[in-house]
Parts: C-alpha cells; structure tokens; sequence
C-alpha cells in the first residue's frame, strides 16, 4: 500500500496541509481540481522530491524518504507533468535512461533492459522512433515516452501528474487504457489529471482537492457531483447522463 499520513508542505504563502490518503496495488486513485490546488506539489512531496515539513508517506510499510534510489525506482514511477529536453538522446536510450537508480550511473542497459524498452516504444507507438533524436518529438509523443521510461523498472506504484496533457483524444485514452491495464496486473497509480470527464470510467476512487487539502475521496459517483464541484471550481457545473454514461459541462453565461 502506498499510504499518505497527515502530510504538511509549505513554501512561500502557499502548501497542503492535513493530507490523507491511501493507494492499494491495483487501483487507481485520480486526484483532480483547479489550477492551485496543491495537486503537483503532493506528487512531488509523495515521490520524496520534496520534503514535508510533518507526516509521511510509506510503501509497502517503508518511508519513502528512507528509500535508496534503487529501492524507489522498483517500488515508485514518477512522471512529471513537464519534461525540458537537454540532450538529443535516441528516444531508445532515453527510455533506457528509465534504469539508472537501478544499476547506478556507470552502469549498462543489459538485453534484457533493451528488451524491455523496445516492447515499452511499441506499446505507445513509437516503435519507429527508436533511433531519431527524442527532442524531434511533438509534445504528444513525449508525454507517451515519459510514461514508457517510468515503467522501465516495473514499479508497483505510479505516480502520474497530468499524463494525458498535450495528447489528443486518441493518445488520451490509449495512455489511460494502458494505465488501467497496468492496475489488473496490480500496480497502484495515482494520478492527477486536468479533465474529471476522464475520471468516470477509469477511475476506482477520486481525491478532490482545493486550497492545498483534499475535500472528499471516495467512488467517482460519489465525489464528481454537481454541487461540490461548482464550489471547488467556482463555476456552475452540471451533470449530463446518456446511455449510461455520465458527463461534467460547464454552465455558459
């Protein structure tokens, strides 16, 4: 389990505050609210590259910040909601880049590890990419390959800050398939995500946070009501049922 216990972060006139939360292996646990609300600053702070100033946060019955970079990288994946190319890696050794915690900056890929990043290239489409310089790809693409570089060490936890950002609608649900997909073979992910649309069918629990706390967890049914969310977000939300699929549009003035 990866658990969150009374978590406190500051910097500035901004933090999170009273953070509670638990992700079990094979869930997914999607944080959304407005822009603000503490969402990128509690990944950061769950994936230890921020320190919090009270609480913690396990996995497995292990603190996070206790974890040598071996160990985080087997049991937490992180994706960053943004990614500034420096080097024109290959997009294959950028993906193979996703091992270094594991067998330490000197270290070489074996087969093994290229077998895994080849499969992971084809998984989101890119297995013609392998050799053109990763900085040649559209903002789309690079989201996909950031996800694929995560999974290199096969953790058991992911940790997901805006992953479908820049994508179309296909790439969108092809990276939301394959997440769900990764949480029937057990791994836990918890990630933010800008649409609560996308929330509805993939989504075992949501986390609604505002003002650096989270107001309500619980069932998808239960947490993207009308109601709630008009205040959270501060606009008139409603609620759109068709064929059995349930729908958030804003209210136009």
């Amino acid at each position: 389990m990866l658990k969150v216990e009374e978590l406190y972060f500051s910097y500035g006139d901004f933090g999170i505050g009273e953070i509670n939360l638990e992700v079990n292996e094979g869930e997914l646990v999607v944080i959304i609210g407005p822009n603000g609300a503490g969402k990128s600053t509690l990944l950061r702070a769950i994936y230890g590259l921020l320190k919090p100033s009270k609480g913690r946060v396990t996995v497995n019955g292990k603190d996070v910040h206790s974890l040598s970079p071996g160990e985080r990288a087997r049991l937490l994946g992180y994706v960053p909601q943004s990614h500034i190319p420096t080097f024109p890696f290959k997009t294959r050794d950028f993906v193979l880049l996703g091992v270094t915690p594991e067998i330490g900056v000197f270290g070489a890929p074996g087969k093994r590890h290229l077998k895994r990043a080849e499969e992971l290239l084809r998984l989101f489409g890119l297995g013609d990419y392998g050799d053109r310089p990763y900085t040649s790809l559209s903002g789309g693409q690079m989201r996909l390959l950031l996800l694929a570089r995560a999974l290199m060490t096969s953790p058991r936890y992911l940790l997901l800050d805006e992953p479908t950002s820049e994508l179309d609608l296909k790439n969108s649900l092809l990276v939301m398939q394959t997440v769900k997909r990764l949480t029937r073979k057990g791994v836990g992910v918890l990630a933010v995500l800008h649409d609560p649309n996308l929330a509805y069918p993939f989504a075992d629990r949501v986390a609604l946070m505002g003002g650096g706390k989270i107001i309500a967890v619980g069932k998808p049914d239960d947490v993207l009501e009308e109601e709630l969310l008009s205040e959270v977000y501060g606009i008139e939300l409603k609620l759109i049922e068709c064929n059995g699929e349930r729908f958030l549009r804003g209210v136009i003035l």
